[in-house]
């Protein structure tokens, strides 16, 4: 059994990658904001920064990105200070 698979072509492309940019960008600020807030804080910035590339708007996911970047730095130096 074959499928075909139609491929989106244009600024519909554009729009369905921003989207998923989107997306991950938020999914990244939220893990970040739990969980390795300096490396997952950056991989949202960048994401949000492709997505936006596209035509979308992401700007829950910058400042998600920023707040869990900001606190995972401030809880990494807190811990090496008590150490």
């Amino acid at each position: 059994m074959t499928t075909t698979r139609q491929y989106v072509v244009g600024p519909e492309e554009d729009l369905i990658l921003g989207n998923k940019f989107r997306k991950n960008s938020i999914v990244f600020g939220v893990i970040g904001l739990f969980v390795f807030g300096v490396v997952f804080g950056v991989m949202a910035f960048t994401t949000a920064r492709k997505a936006e590339a596209y035509g979308v708007e992401a700007t829950a996911g910058k400042v998600l990105g920023i707040v869990g970047f900001v606190l995972g730095l401030l809880f990494s130096i807190a811990y090496l200070l008590i150490r």
